[in-house]
């Protein structure tokens, strides 16, 4: 634990920042703690990137639009100090929400348009305000020439990427690959969570947009879709929704595009899991 390079304040990370000089370059990975390897591969990426990396462990509360969603959401700090040892001299940035939110901060309120009333946006309204909020603070502080965000949060990645253009941030945003556990389960903190009777009705949804990959080579994104919903409601999770969208605008798309991505989230008895995959069709003459 004492390797590590733990820091609280805004004040003494950028004292720390400071030390390797103005040719030092910096990766930024954000999370909310409860890592798991999924985010040990979004650090090697920075590490890969940048000569530094800095994690922030921040339980957000503005990006929680239900209470016991923010409450129950798993703090783990000792463990995730120790699983981050493993990978290297990593700086740890575990602000409280004062210090992330001082007295004097001035809300952001950027219109995101469609992006923030589609999927995510429309089961979770001012999720994403609280995520803009966020991550444009965590980016000014700590000023990283990298910014590395999962493509699990595929509706996020494109919210961030509109906030970075909007407010020109000096930050590149880097999207990486979703990590799945062995049986093809996005890898994610809400996983520990689950029993494993849950652990093995969860599988269904990669098992579902496996077989949709499959049912693009021969159907329209509609029959795709009306499809695969036949066969996931045979299983026990609670669909919220499942759209096949455009990967740029995220809008619900007739024909098939390059990059489209089939996006989902559900209900694995109280807990809220979302996936997605790129839906790779053989051609745009797909059977109706």
């Amino acid at each position: 634990m004492e390797d590590l390079n733990v820091f609280t304040t805004v004040e003494s990370l950028r004292e720390r920042l400071k030390k390797n000089g103005e040719s030092s370059s910096v990766a930024l990975v954000p999370t909310m703690g409860a890592l798991h390897h999924g985010h040990i591969e979004l650090v090697k990426k920075g590490l890969s990137l940048a000569n530094e990396v800095v994690v922030s462990i921040f339980v957000n509360p503005t990006q929680f639009n239900r209470k016991e969603d923010l409450v129950n959401y798993p703090r783990t700090l000792d463990n995730d100090l120790k699983l981050l040892k493993t990978v290297g001299d990593i700086i740890v940035f575990a602000p409280t929400v004062n210090e992330v939110y001082p007295s004097d901060y001035r809300e952001v309120d950027l219109e995101l348009g469609h992006l923030e009333t589609v999927m995510e946006g429309e089961f979770r309204p001012g999720h994403f305000k609280g995520v803009v909020n966020v991550c444009k603070r965590l980016i000014e502080i700590v000023q990283p020439e990298y910014s590395l965000f999962g493509l699990k949060d595929f509706q996020q990645l494109a919210v961030i990427n509109f906030m970075v253009k909007s407010f020109n941030l000096n930050t590149v945003i880097v999207p990486c690959e979703i990590v799945r556990e062995v049986s093809g389960l996005a890898s994610s903190s809400r996983n520990y969570r689950l029993s494993e009777r849950q652990l093995d009705d969860a599988i269904i949804i990669n098992q579902l947009m496996v077989l949709m990959q499959s049912l693009a080579k021969r159907f329209n994104p509609a029959r795709t879709k009306e499809i695969a919903l036949e066969y996931f409601n045979k299983g026990n999770l609670e669909l919220e929704y499942l759209n096949i969208v455009h990967p740029e605008t995220l809008l619900e798309i007739d024909t098939w595009v390059s990059g489209t991505r089939a996006c989902l989230a559900a209900y694995c008895g109280e807990v809220r899991l979302i996936d997605n995959m790129e839906i790779v069709p053989q051609s745009n003459d797909s059977e109706k």
